[in-house]
Order: structure tokens, then C-alpha cells, then sequence
């Protein structure tokens, strides 16, 4: 399988820094980073709320991975964003399609206040990248609280799952073809 990354308003090198840590989760799918940079779509800005509509950017993705004819896509998006009646997204992704969408500004320490914090930056991206993949590869959210397939209402509980899949949700991914290395098995 190719994965491909695309930025949208995202630095292109965290996307590429981000595409190695990739590399060595799935070592069987080929990761590489898109050479052009997505715009997010004309009317998902929403004024009221000062955020964009995760629905319309997610579809921006689907027509990406079809556009690049690639397995699955993966748009790394240096927006905020919402779905639904949620207040936030870190990310959505549509189940089983290959498709997903992960929301940087939330995972930065600096959003909360906090001096800015690469290492811890990269580590959240990773787990809803991961998330996000997960869910765009046919898993569902894990009740294991470590395991990154866990649904996460806050960036504490970004922090306390580890960026590693379960043996369950890695089994899962087995079966579909998508191997994870050793390391990233809780």
C-alpha cells in the first residue's frame, strides 16, 4: 500500500518528520509526502465559530487520495476543526476508506499555554495519526485505555494512551494486510 501525506497549512517539514515516524509503524506500506499542498475548501470556515468543518476538509482528503491515486491518504492540517456536535476534533478519518485527517493546533503544548515542546508535539501527532489511520484502515475506537485506538475527549487523554496498538487492533490490521512493527504492539 502507498500512504500518502498531504499538508494543508501544516509546516512541510513536520509532515515529512511525521512520514518517517510513519515508516517505521507500518514497515510494509510505502509513506512518502505529497509534493503539493492542499488549500482547505472554499466555505468550511465557520466565522461564528472560528473554526473549520472537519466534514468538508475530510472530503477535500477523499478527492486527494483519488487525484493521487494512492491507497490511502493521510492530510495533515494546521487548522482547528469540528465535527458534528462536537465542540473539537484532533481528527476523522471515513471508516475502511483510506481516508483521514489529523488537526494540528490542538496537539501543540502552546495551545494550552505552554512553552513549545517539539518531542511532545511529535508524540501526539503520531498517536492520532495513528488514531486517525486506524480508523481510515477499518478499526473502530478500543476501550483499552493504552492502546491509540482509544477515543480521546482531551489532550490529557492523548497523553495517557501510549502510540502503540493493542495485540487486538493489531490483529485487526494483520488481516487486512497492514503490518505494525513490534514496537508500536502494547
Amino acid at each position: 500500500m502507498r500512504l500518502v501525506l498531504v499538508p494543508m497549512l501544516e509546516d512541510k517539514n513536520t509532515v515529512l518528520e511525521l512520514a518517517g515516524l510513519l515508516s517505521r509503524v507500518y514497515p510494509g506500506v510505502a509513506v512518502e509526502v505529497a509534493g503539493r499542498v492542499a488549500e482547505p475548501p472554499p466555505g468550511s470556515y465557520d466565522e461564528a465559530r472560528g473554526q473549520y468543518r472537519s466534514e468538508q476538509i475530510l472530503f477535500t482528503a477523499a478527492a486527494l487520495r483519488e487525484a493521487l491515486g494512492a491507497g490511502a491518504v493521510l492530510l495533515v492540517a494546521g487548522v482547528d476543526a469540528y465535527a458534528d456536535a462536537l465542540n473539537f476534533v484532533f481528527g476523522e478519518a471515513l471508516l475502511g476508506e483510506d481516508v483521514a485527517v489529523v488537526y494540528t493546533p490542538r496537539l501543540r503544548p502552546e495551545y494550552y499555554g505552554y512553552e513549545p515542546d517539539k518531542g511532545l508535539f511529535m508524540e501526539r501527532l503520531l498517536k492520532e495519526s495513528m488514531h486517525e489511520l486506524g480508523h481510515a484502515f477499518g478499526l473502530e475506537h478500543c476501550p483499552n485505555p493504552l492502546c491509540v485506538m482509544s477515543f480521546s475527549n482531551s489532550i490529557l487523554e492523548v497523553d495517557r494512551k501510549k502510540p502503540a496498538y493493542c495485540t487486538h487492533c493489531a490483529a485487526k490490521l494483520r488481516a487486512r494486510g497492514i503490518m505494525v512493527a513490534e514496537e508500536y504492539i502494547l
